[in-house]
């Protein structure tokens, strides 16, 4: 490689680190504002038992690094997790239904709606009933500033799993049983 197409190179890697940390950093505080305020967010999530049940619950949101969450806050229809996404009924007479799938077997489907009721239909009495390809949640992009994102994410950032929360959050593992030990 000749040392003009090596300087170009090393100029773009510099370049793509720059805007990496031109990011601006965030502020927890008014990410917590911003979350319960302008961003509405509580409206559908839920962090440490506050907030509505029809989103994912965000208590241990911090888990994920702060690149992902702002491509969710920026972008929530790149990755839908499989147990985020919307799921939407339409009955024979017409009625549509958005919500989170909590259950479905062979003869009828249990929902959660944004109002947080509980729903039940039969399969017979409904003319569709499929998960949707898009995200429930808006995109923030244009209508939070980058410093708000970057806020927000701080936020969020903060709500790390508990230590030994690896498994579903359910703690840590349960101690083998004890062993029975030959007395000479």
């Amino acid at each position: 490689m000749d040392g003009d197409m090596w300087t170009i190179r090393v100029l773009t890697l510099a370049m793509a680190g720059g805007a990496l940390l031109a990011q601006p950093s965030g502020e927890a505080s008014n990410g917590k504002a911003i979350f319960e305020g302008k961003g509405g967010c509580s409206g559908c999530h839920r962090i440490n038992g506050s907030g509505s049940h029809f989103g994912p619950d965000l208590s241990e949101i911090g888990a994920r690094m702060p690149d992902q969450l702002r491509a969710s806050v920026l972008d929530p229809d790149a990755e839908i997790l499989p147990g985020n996404r919307t799921y939407r009924v339409v009955s024979k007479s017409g009625v549509t239904t958005v919500g989170r799938l909590l259950n479905e077997d062979t003869f009828t489907v249990q929902m959660i709606d944004k109002s947080e009721r509980l729903l039940s239909f039969q399969k017979s009495d409904l003319k569709e009933y499929a998960f949707e390809t898009k995200s429930a949640m808006p995109s923030f992009k244009g209508k939070l500033s980058d410093q708000e994102v970057a806020d927000v994410v701080a936020y969020l950032s903060g709500f790390k799993p508990a230590p030994g929360a690896g498994r579903g959050g359910r703690g840590p593992a349960a101690p083998p049983p004890p062993t029975a030990v030959p007395h000479p």
